[in-house]
């Protein structure tokens, strides 16, 4: 095409990173940090490396960076796992509600995968930008290495427990606590084996569910369940009804309530009643769990609550506070699918 033609064009260049700029100076992305902020406690040598490369790189300082040094940020960079699971999703709408509440815009950035390499594109997008980041967790695997890469702005990781990585703050959902209100609810209900439906190995959350469900019998002292092993889908569930019908349990307590629907319906098909020859339960407290025949008793996590200390977390780490740990209690909502009597 001739030159000077106005349909030409050249591909657009990606925005140049601290990451980027750490790279070529060959240190650290605190280096980078300490150089752009408080440039008079690094050494000349090192300095002038970081300050050669910034030129070479065009690396251009955002607004945002500078707002955080000025004590006036007004953004959270938020790092979601690229999932549809219904947990994440939820925590991530009841972040963007409480930010709006307390005058903060967000930025998302998915991750679209646990090796390092996903992880540095992921966050290389957020620093570009952003004051304070909020990593919603899945799996713990990636929350040390994206720390890592995160410099030294606040961290506040949400719903994967407390943080073995010190200088983060973390806010989450007492998973053990709502496991055993389930377990216990079943158990007054008459069950004396409870088999369980967990989400995929690795994943917290189902990790956390299932350490609850194996402490939960051996507490009350129940007759050992059968595991198996889904992917949070209704599918899954459904496929694992014809393996429960065969060895029919007291009880079953899904993972999550697409599990536990797909489950009901499957046995369903099988000819099995719940709860009249089998009690089944879930955890999440899905909207649709209120509507079906039988309607789920199921665990509600209030996600508007951790969204909302999430936000909180994070704007006290920006106004100079410690990092936290905090937990919020989930609550047992009883329904059909366990018992004729009713919370709700």
């Amino acid at each position: 095409m001739p030159a000077g033609n106005p349909m030409s064009h050249s591909p657009r260049r990606r925005s140049v990173s601290m990451i980027d700029v750490a790279r070529m100076a060959g240190v650290s992305h605190q280096t980078v940090s300490r150089v752009l902020n408080n440039p008079e406690k690094v050494r000349e040598k090192t300095r002038r490396a970081v300050e050669d490369a910034i030129a070479k790189t065009g690396y251009r300082r955002n607004e945002n960076a500078r707002a955080l040094k000025s004590g006036v940020p007004n953004t959270l960079g938020i790092l979601v796992p690229s999932t549809t699971q219904h947990g994440p999703t939820e925590i991530l709408w009841a972040i963007e509600r409480a930010a709006a509440d307390a005058g903060y815009s967000v930025k998302l950035s998915l991750l679209s995968g646990r090796s390092e390499s996903a992880i540095n594109t992921a966050i290389d997008r957020l620093l570009a930008s952003e004051v304070a980041l909020i990593f919603i967790c899945a799996a713990e695997s990636w929350v040390e290495p994206a720390v890592r890469v995160s410099v030294d702005l606040p961290i506040v990781d949400v719903g994967c427990a407390e943080p073995s990585i010190s200088g983060i703050s973390a806010v989450d959902i007492d998973q053990a606590e709502g496991v055993r209100a389930l377990m216990r609810h079943l158990r007054d209900e008459g069950a004396t084996r409870i088999d369980h439906i967990a989400g995929q190995e690795g994943l917290y959350s189902a990790d956390a569910r299932l350490a609850g469900w194996r402490a939960a019998q051996a507490d009350y002292s129940l007759t050992a369940g059968h595991l198996y092993r889904g992917d949070w889908t209704e599918s899954s569930g459904y496929h694992f009804g014809s393996q429960v019908a065969m060895d029919l349990p007291s009880a079953v307590f899904a993972g999550n309530d697409q599990m536990a629907l797909g489950l009901i319906r499957s046995l369903h098909e099988h000819g099995i009643r719940v709860p009249e020859d089998v009690k089944v339960v879930g955890y999440d407290n899905i909207a649709l769990g209120a509507y079906t025949i039988p309607s789920l008793t199921t665990v509600d996590q209030d996600f508007d609550e951790l969204g909302r200390l999430a936000v909180q977390q994070a704007v006290s780490m920006l106004n100079g506070q410690q990092p936290r740990f905090v937990y919020t209690h989930p609550r047992l909502i009883i329904r059909e699918s366990s018992t004729k009597r009713v919370n709700e």
